[in-house]
């Protein structure tokens, strides 16, 4: 008797694992990730039946409704001008899709001998990647030899948008921070943003730049150039002096004789 109750309730167990499994399977919601501008199919799985009617609803408002003795209707809603019934598949398409019409659709269906399971659609509208921007600035600090290079990745007409690094560096994330020395010469470094809908990249050459460093060489040479001049300069201003003194005694003598005469 024990073991017959045992096995009762083990059946029991099972069976309702079995519909509780089927129960979600069923009810399961469709999570689907578009690009603006193309289309969702919303399709009636179940065969048509007489006495049917078949809503589809958009956040729980009906936009279009299907009755076997009325066949298709166009509710007022979003999607004015941007619905078209079909036939195989049975059901209705939503064209020229925008982000707004991002929610939760669903059909709804019954007839005269039964309730339809609710299909549920979950709709995310993104806009694709229209173009990728790299950003950059980088700076020589006089206690290094090496450059403090900080870049950051932009993707345009986007949102919800992965970055990735490749090329000179390998790293996630839209801001990139590290060093680079005058003697790794000219680095390319590729920034890629992707989204649920579309993927752009860009390239940006880099190089450190030791301008600084030329400038400081420069003056000492200047000096020490004066320095070694020095010597030649004063001789050159003395001789320089003592002509101009002979060539002015010179001319006094000629004066003078030109008197006397």
């Amino acid at each position: 008797m024990q073991d017959y109750r045992a096995c009762r309730v083990s059946i029991f167990k099972v069976l309702m694992f079995v519909i509780f499994k089927g129960v979600c399977v069923a009810l399961a919601d469709t999570v689907m990730v578009l690009k603006v501008g193309s289309s969702l199919d919303l399709p009636f799985i179940n065969p048509i039946e007489s006495g049917l009617t078949v809503q589809w609803k958009f956040n729980r408002n009906t936009f279009f409704e299907y009755r076997t003795d009325q066949n298709f209707t166009f509710l007022e809603s979003q999607f004015s001008g941007r619905l078209k019934e079909n036939y195989n598949p049975f059901g209705v398409t939503v064209q020229d899709l925008q982000p707004q019409d991002s929610g939760t659709f669903s059909v709804v269906a019954k007839s005269i001998s039964r309730q339809y399971t609710t299909q549920i659609f979950k709709v995310y509208v993104q806009s694709p990647i229209t173009s990728v921007q790299i950003e950059k600035s980088q700076t020589l600090p006089v206690s290094t030899n090496s450059c403090d290079v900080d870049v950051k990745c932009a993707a345009l007409g986007a949102e919800n948008v992965l970055f990735l690094w490749s090329g000179y560096k390998t790293a996630r994330g839209a801001q990139l921070q590290f060093s680079l020395s005058p003697a790794e010469g000219a680095v390319i470094l590729n920034c890629t943003a992707a989204n649920n809908v579309s993927s752009s990249s860009a390239s940006e050459t880099l190089s450190c730049k030791q301008t600084r460093t030329r400038a400081s060489v420069s003056v000492p040479k200047l000096i020490s150039t004066l320095i070694a001049a020095f010597p030649y300069l004063l001789v050159t201003v003395i001789l320089s002096v003592k002509c101009y003194r002979a060539h002015g005694n010179n001319n006094d003598q000629c004066a003078m004789a030109v008197i006397e005469e």
